[in-house]
């Protein structure tokens, strides 16, 4: 590097570096729009594999060990539990769908919806976490059976390193009646 003795050639020094660091980050940012990463949190029921996208969710917690049931309500509501000073409905997924009550484990989670209009959280058998993939699921798909509880609940699927997963809603499932409808 040059000596540098006049504060203009400081300035224009600056200045190109300036210059540079824009088109890098401008080059940067097409990278990563051309790459089409979706994030989505992977999760069991039962046997099954399912993806939510991380824009329906808020966050995901180990069951907590503070539930206070709902009475006179159905038996999917699993209860309600007080996170931080809300108190949050907790719904039994796998009881809704299929009327089986979820085994509770070490591997079992709770997963937050990411609305407003309804805070909830699902009772999940197990989350595998967040997944990464290249590209978007190809939506109207999916590889369940017709006639599963599940099927209007999932609204695309995705194939990664020969795992086929189905994207469950939590939108999709919030805008039902029936899960909407708590009381018999």
């Amino acid at each position: 590097m040059s000596n540098i003795h006049s504060p203009a050639e400081i300035i224009s020094l600056l200045r190109d570096i300036q210059q540079r660091s824009q088109q890098s980050a401008i080059r940067l940012a097409d990278e990563d729009n051309s790459l089409g990463v979706w994030t989505a949190i992977g999760f069991r029921i039962d046997d099954s594999n399912y993806l939510m996208p991380l824009s329906e969710t808020r966050e995901v917690f180990p069951v907590p060990t503070q539930i206070s049931p709902v009475p006179r309500s159905e038996p999917w509501v699993f209860g309600i539990a007080n996170i931080r000073g809300q108190l949050l409905p907790l719904f039994d997924l796998k009881y809704f769908l299929y009327g089986q009550k979820t085994k509770l484990s070490k591997q079992s989670r709770i997963i937050v919806n990411n609305q407003s209009t309804l805070y909830s959280g699902l009772l999940i058998d197990e989350v595998f976490g967040l997944k990464h993939f290249q590209h978007e699921p190809e939506y109207g798909t999916s590889s369940t059976e017709q006639e599963s509880a599940i099927k209007p609940y999932l609204h695309g699927s995705i194939t990664q390193a020969d795992t086929y997963w189905d994207v469950f809603s939590f939108n999709k499932l919030t805008a039902d009646q029936r899960f909407l409808s708590v009381a018999p």
